[in-house]
């Protein structure tokens, strides 16, 4: 006759060898910044409708945001351009992203004259990005001779 009680379960009840109690296993501890990271993501990349056109279109959360700013810096929203061109820096900087070329029309020099080219190298100083030619890939950095400089200097400040 075998004992049994507590501290004693009978042999069919008691865990086989080798066999875990807990099959899933210990949980793992989640660290909150990775949380949050997890639900940010997964709220921008829920797909959503919107109406363009007349027609119902879907798309994530994420591209409808960046096609907002895209629209308002298009508009002329200083702010929406340069939060745009930030975020293009952060993404280039963090997954290798890269866009090739980015055409604006309709911009507004800052002063008679100013190309394109001068403007984007002047924001990009002014934001402290490397301002080495994403439009061109191995270009020199440097304004072209005899070309207006690319940010205007307030008289005196020299």
């Amino acid at each position: 006759m075998s004992k049994s009680g507590r501290g004693n379960p009978p042999k069919h009840s008691q865990f086989k060898k080798g066999v875990s109690g807990n099959p899933a296993g210990r949980p793992k501890r989640k660290r909150k910044a990775q949380l949050v990271r997890h639900i940010i993501s997964k709220v921008l990349n829920t797909s959503t409708t919107y109406r363009e056109g007349g027609r119902t279109k879907r798309a994530s959360r994420l591209e409808l945001v960046l096609k907002r700013l895209v629209i308002g810096a298009l508009e002329g929203d200083v702010k929406s351009a340069d939060q745009l061109f930030k975020l293009r820096a952060v993404a280039e900087n963090n997954n290798g992203a890269r866009i090739e070329k980015i055409i604006a029309e309709g911009w507004i020099p800052d002063f008679p004259g100013q190309t394109g080219e001068e403007k984007t190298r002047a924001h990009a100083r002014d934001n402290e990005n490397d301002p080495t030619g994403f439009w061109e890939s191995g270009s020199e950095a440097t304004d072209p001779p005899g070309s207006v400089p690319a940010s205007p200097k307030p008289p005196g400040d020299e």
